[in-house]
């Protein structure tokens, strides 16, 4: 049996009840069910779906991601609990009156998430610990905060080549040269390709436009019951900003460092949390802040409340495993190959994107398209950094728009909002940067 054009059934299934129904759990759970069937018809099998989902704790990427998810929610109670936040809402919006509006709250966002630029995910981590508290003291809402670390964090990581990013276009760039695909130096071709990442760079500008010009454009959701208004506090001395600082360097240092020293991005962010969370706890105990057991205590709780946006990355990493055996992205670029070279580049920002969209992940989709992409243009004479900066525009896109997306998720989980409250919020400004660029890709394509 042929999947064909069965392997979008899932996809379509999963975009309909998340854009209905707005609950993502239920939406990957159907779409992880109507997957397995499919398969389990192909292969003569039984239960496919339902196993993809205790198959992702066999893979060590996700498994490390699941359980960096839950710790960041201990870090961020602790540091919380700690007093920490209380003691940097009042340093820089009493004492020192860093912070003295709403657009200074978003701008430090903003900076946050350009200047860490070594990774997307401790990016959105960072960025969203820290300032969130800032958005709740300026009544900002959450949704905006998801929105401009979503869309800084992630651009800029593929802007820089010089992070995990940059060493993952290095490995495809290179499998390419040793094929004898293309005769290029890896380093040189990324750096090219800067200019040619046309929606990373709108995404970023209009973010700032947003940030600016925007007079309340981004709604809170009223209805979200669950989302906190109150910092939690639950240590003995006064909240002191130091109890917040300290443990956010520990963690941007340990992450740094780590990745300098071992090139693994996935196991540096996962390491450098657990020694954080350790230190941070043996720091509180030594100020009396308080007790190892209390600290223990708190960990546990932090854990608990990110439990349920765990289960969606749980199942999103599912859902991508069984869409890549459906063979979904090869099928999508196998019906996309007849096609002018003038409209190469507009064509792959486009597949890009409904891959990214469909799949949950831009470096994924970076993945799939190279292989397939790069022998294409080379044959049709179509400049490389600019097929490059279009596929990893369209994984960008696809990326911000998708409700499966680990980065979606991460920034809907940091900020305290649903998935799909952050979806709906980002969409419009993602679909601005997206016509921007598409029209930027059709004009390359007659210029190369």
């Amino acid at each position: 049996m042929e999947i064909g054009w069965l392997s979008l059934l899932p996809i379509v299934v999963a975009i309909i009840l998340a854009f209905t129904i707005k609950d993502v759990f239920i939406s990957l759970l159907t779409a992880i069910i109507v997957s397995g069937i499919i398969l389990d018809v192909k292969n003569k099998s039984l239960f496919s779906g339902f196993n993809s989902i205790y198959k992702v704790f066999q893979d060590d990427y996700a498994v490390k991601s699941i359980l960096f998810c839950l710790m960041i929610g201990a870090f961020v109670y602790v540091i919380e609990a700690s007093g920490g936040v209380h003691g940097m809402v009042e340093y820089l919006t009493k004492k020192k009156q860093v912070v003295k509006s709403q657009k200074g709250a978003q701008l430090i966002v903003y900076f946050i998430g350009i200047l860490m630029f070594i990774d997307g995910t401790s990016s959105v981590v960072i960025s969203g610990v820290a300032t969130r508290p800032l958005f709740d003291h300026f009544h900002i809402p959450r949704e905006k905060l998801a929105y401009i670390t979503d869309s800084t964090s992630s651009p800029v990581a593929w802007l820089v080549p010089f992070n995990s990013a940059g060493a993952f276009l290095i490995a495809m760039i290179s499998a390419q040269v040793s094929a004898g695909t293309l005769d290029v130096d890896p380093m040189n071709t990324i750096i090219a390709t800067i200019p040619f990442q046309l929606y990373g760079i709108i995404s970023i500008f209009i973010v700032g436009v947003v940030i600016f010009l925007d007079k309340g454009g981004i709604k809170e959701n009223q209805s979200l019951s669950n989302k906190s208004t109150q910092i939690v506090y639950e240590g003995n001395d006064t909240p002191q900003v130091k109890n917040m600082v300290v443990p956010i360097i520990l963690l941007v240092g340990l992450i740094i460092s780590m990745m300098i020293g071992t090139g693994d991005g996935s196991t540096s962010i996962y390491i450098g949390v657990i020694i954080t969370l350790i230190l941070t706890g043996i720091y509180y105990a030594l100020q009396g802040v308080t007790g190892l057991k209390t600290y223990s205590e708190w960990v546990i709780k932090g854990m608990s409340n990110y439990l349920g946006v765990t289960m969606i990355l749980v199942l999103a990493f599912a859902f991508s495993n069984l869409v890549s055996a459906l063979g979904t992205g090869a099928y999508i670029a196998s019906i996309s190959r007849s096609i002018n070279p003038i409209f190469i580049p507009a064509m792959v920002f486009v597949l890009g994107a409904i891959i990214s969209f469909a799949t949950g992940t831009s470096g994924g989709t970076v993945g799939i398209l190279i292989p397939i992409v790069f022998p294409l243009a080379v044959s049709l004479q179509v400049a490389i950094p600019v097929v490059l900066g279009a596929i990893i525009s369209g994984g960008l896109f696809g990326d911000h728009c998708s409700p499966i997306s680990d980065s979606t998720i991460l920034s809907s989980m940091v900020a305290e909002v649903q998935v799909m409250d952050h979806v709906t919020t980002q969409m419009p400004y993602a679909l601005i940067a997206a016509t921007i660029s598409c029209v930027g890709f059709l004009a390359l394509g007659v210029m190369v």
